[in-house]
Parts: C-alpha cells; sequence; structure tokens
C-alpha cells in the first residue's frame, strides 16, 4: 500500500499580483485611446438595452400548497404528477394505491388541473398503458371535442415530445412509473 504525504503549504502559494502605479498614465498622442472607444462602445449599449431576461417558470409546488380553489386530495395529486420525471407515465391505478383512494378519484382530479401542463396530468395512463381519457373528454373525434381536435391526439403528442413512445396499438411501450410509491 502505498502512503500519499501532501507537499508543504507553501508549494500552493500563489504570487501577488503586480501592483498598479498610483498616478494616471498621460500620453502625448492625438490619437484616441482605447478607453474612449470603450466608453462610447458602452454608451451605445445603453441606447440599446438587451432584451429583457425570460421569466422564471413558476414554482408549482408552492403554487399548489397555497392554492385555495382546489381541495387537498387535489393538492395530494398534483404534487405526486410532479414527482414523475419527463419521458415517464404512470396509471391511475398505481396513484390511487399511492394516495389510498380509488383511480377514479384520481380521474377527476386531474381533470380538474388547472396547471396543466406545467403539473403534468398527461403523464398518467390507463391500466394497460392506453392513454385513457385527457381535460376531461374521452376520445372523440367530432366537431364537439374541445377545439375540434381530439384530446387523446393532444396528450399523445406531449407524451411523444417527452419521448415516449407508442405501439401500433396506441398503448405506451415501457414500465409505469412507480417511484413514488411508499
Amino acid at each position: 500500500m502505498t502512503t500519499l504525504t501532501a507537499p508543504p503549504t507553501s508549494a500552493f502559494a500563489y504570487a501577488s499580483p503586480p501592483s498598479l502605479p498610483s498616478a494616471p498614465i498621460t500620453t502625448t498622442s492625438s490619437t484616441p485611446q482605447p478607453t474612449t472607444q470603450t466608453t462610447t462602445s458602452t454608451s451605445n449599449k445603453r441606447k440599446h438595452p438587451s432584451p429583457s431576461p425570460s421569466p422564471s417558470l413558476p414554482n408549482y409546488p408552492s403554487l399548489i400548497t397555497h392554492s385555495q380553489k382546489i381541495t387537498p386530495f387535489e393538492k395530494k395529486v398534483y404534487h405526486l404528477l410532479l414527482t414523475i420525471p419527463p419521458g415517464s407515465f404512470t396509471t391511475y391505478a398505481l396513484l390511487s394505491a399511492r394516495l389510498q383512494s380509488s383511480p377514479r378519484a384520481v380521474g377527476n382530479a386531474l381533470r380538474k388541473n388547472p396547471f396543466a401542463p406545467g403539473v403534468p396530468c398527461h403523464r398518467v395512463l390507463s391500466t394497460g398503458n392506453t392513454l385513457g381519457g385527457f381535460k376531461g373528454k374521452i376520445s372523440r373525434k367530432s366537431a364537439d371535442a374541445v377545439g375540434g381536435v381530439d384530446t387523446l391526439i393532444e396528450k399523445k403528442a406531449l407524451l411523444q415530445k417527452e419521448g415516449v413512445r407508442f405501439d401500433d396499438k396506441g398503448r405506451a411501450l415501457g414500465t409505469p412509473f412507480r417511484g413514488f410509491l411508499k
């Protein structure tokens, strides 16, 4: 076995930077000094401010906790949804088992989700990894569907954008996320 010893602390000492002259430097040249050009450049930046930074993302855990428009059960459901990573999915049955509730109660809470898609209710599928419902609607391809668009196509598109793949029968491939189970 080899024993390593640290070098003396003086080996890590850094040289101090050279001191700057205390008097200003003057020149007799009539050409503009680089500092003048820098000042001009700085004043141009002030005339054309940079775009404002993008707004920060909402703090969903805090929004959920402090919302007075949702029930305590809905708060539990929404907090659990935040634990499902992008590219993953779970089922109504697994969520309901964790909450000691029914899949229908979970579905009702998801239907009312005011924070979607930031609180990702689209990541919850029916048992068998089929799409189930979305936005309180079942699969429909008629003008009375939300905006005339089949909501399940939207749910599937959100999941595919996150990397979830589907077979030719519309079932999500892979194993449902169970990371929130006790």
